[in-house]
């Protein structure tokens, strides 16, 4: 009993020193303090990226070529990234589809970032083909747009019109969006 008494003298002692720091801790002046401005609103989650209307594209099915080397668009059989830093060999014809859609969203555990594309359904069967030919040669299906590669998805994420490229970063996938809206 006596020590839940001079605990809570300690408490009161401690809560008396504090008032009194507070109120000593003034510049003398009786001014009324100045209220502090309204904080702005920010925005938590920004406006993803998001195309949509006919995006004319070209369907390539390829294999990923591993070299150090950086691809340059002159080279025979080779397809190259917008930067260089990726090029593929191609298995097969070029072939002319329509994007209607780009978008890209948080995955389900919010660590990384999927990025769908959704094509016209008179390019399904453009799609599928390259997508046989990538899946039998264990390749992917490039999607081209003003000659450069904007897509490289692995044969098993393409479904009927749809193909998505998972486990990206944030600038991926936001990036690839943005590229196809692009002039």
């Amino acid at each position: 009993m006596i020590g839940r008494m001079w605990s809570r003298v300690r408490t009161t002692l401690a809560l008396l020193a504090c008032a009194a720091l507070t109120a000593c801790s003034g510049n003398g002046s009786d001014a009324t303090p100045t209220p502090s401005p309204t904080p702005t609103t920010l925005a938590v989650a920004p406006q993803q990226p998001h195309v949509a209307g006919r995006v004319p594209v070209t369907l390539l099915p390829g294999l990923t070529v591993m070299t150090d080397d950086e691809c340059t668009p002159q080279e025979k059989r080779r397809v190259c990234s917008a930067e260089g830093t990726e090029s593929w060999a191609p298995i097969g014809d070029p072939a002319a589809a329509t994007l209607v859609e780009a978008r890209t969203h948080l995955a389900g555990g919010h660590t990384s970032w999927t990025t769908v594309l959704r094509f016209a359904s008179g390019s399904r069967a453009t799609l599928q083909q390259a997508t046989r030919a990538a899946a039998a040669a264990g390749g992917v299906v490039l999607v081209l747009a003003r000659d450069r590669v904007l897509a490289a998805v692995p044969a098993s994420d393409v479904h009927g019109t749809t193909a998505a490229l998972t486990d990206l970063d944030k600038a991926t996938a936001w990036d690839t969006v943005a590229a196809f809206g692009e002039p």
